[in-house]
């Protein structure tokens, strides 16, 4: 099987991408991140992460989010996170592997965050300690032009794709009338067979499809933002881009996501995100009524559910 979301991004490879980055997982260096250090920076904190000194990170490595090119760990959640490791002392190293078994890496404890356009959802928030976003995403269809599906009542009588383990599934198995769901285990898979025509249309990255597409036209693909249909709220609604840490994780979680709220006062996330060519606005502008309130976050962004009594205080780390 060839991958066409290869991190030099140049469409069809001859070789698969776990063999593409093998030997550079778990080695590969990080890029130059958006950070703001201070000559007087408080001393970085003693975290427990699965290796000294390291975060390690569970990604599926598809750009712009995350990848790996030249030994070189890089995309935009690479370049937010990169810049929250930093502060806390810690180096960024990337475990490559497919989407559906990242979860799995964080709860067992073989990774000790997971992040690439991750969005957030009930079932992942009771298994998982979940951050604020570090940036918001739009549910899109990604077709042939003249399909014109852009609804969930267009869906009826198609053939519909997307990740095993990406949120909108349970969304997805009610769309009436839909002809097949079909799950694939790639996001590469999935994009194949849109443009071969055995699927009529897929639910992807947002982002991952604008980053390959732009730089692939031959493809003869675009991406088409869905109605809002309350009853399906999840497929058709905005979401929170967060990170995932296993929740007997709770000093590491604080530092995460309070260097998230840095990350936000100091403008890394939009610089990251422009970094890779995502400019639209969409991307920086907060949820009007994010689907976690009531489940892990109250009306005031104060964290409620499992994490609730998880308190560490990293403010010396992150003062400006």
């Amino acid at each position: 099987m060839t991958s066409i979301f290869s991190s030099t991004g140049r469409g069809l490879r001859s070789m698969r991408r776990r063999d593409a980055l093998k030997g550079l997982v778990g080695a590969a260096a990080c890029a130059p991140f958006i950070g703001h250090m201070r000559p007087t920076q408080a001393a970085a904190p003693d975290l427990q992460t699965i290796e000294k000194g390291y975060l390690t990170c569970a990604i599926a490595g598809d750009l712009p989010m995350t990848g790996v090119k030249d030994g070189q760990f890089i995309g935009t959640d690479v370049e937010i996170v990169g810049a929250i490791a930093e502060r806390l002392g810690l180096k960024m190293k990337p475990a490559l592997m497919e989407w559906a078994a990242t979860i799995e890496a964080i709860r067992s404890g073989r990774a000790d965050v997971m992040f690439g356009n991750m969005g957030w959802s009930k079932p992942r928030s009771e298994v998982m300690a979940i951050t604020d976003p570090i940036y918001y995403v739009t549910r899109f269809l990604v077709q042939k032009p003249g399909k014109n599906i852009d609804s969930v009542e267009a869906l009826k009588g198609r053939t519909m794709g997307t990740v095993t383990g990406f949120t909108p599934i349970p969304d997805m198995r009610r769309i009436p009338g839909l002809t097949e769901l079909k799950l694939y285990d790639t996001s590469d898979a999935v994009v194949r067979d849109v443009v071969a025509g055995r699927l009529d249309t897929a639910v992807l990255d947002g982002p991952v499809l604008d980053y390959q597409i732009a730089r692939n036209p031959a493809w003869g693909l675009t991406q088409v933002a869905m109605k809002v249909n309350p009853e399906f709220p999840v497929l058709t609604g905005r979401n929170h881009a967060v990170l995932g840490v296993n929740q007997s994780k709770c000093e590491l979680f604080q530092a995460l996501n309070q260097g998230i709220a840095w990350a936000w006062r100091n403008g890394i996330n939009k610089k990251a995100l422009e970094k890779y060519g995502l400019t639209n606005p969409a991307y920086v502008t907060p949820v009007e009524k994010p689907p976690r309130l009531g489940v892990d976050r109250d009306e005031a962004n104060k964290i409620i559910g499992p994490m609730q009594s998880c308190r560490a205080d990293f403010a010396a780390v992150f003062a400006n």
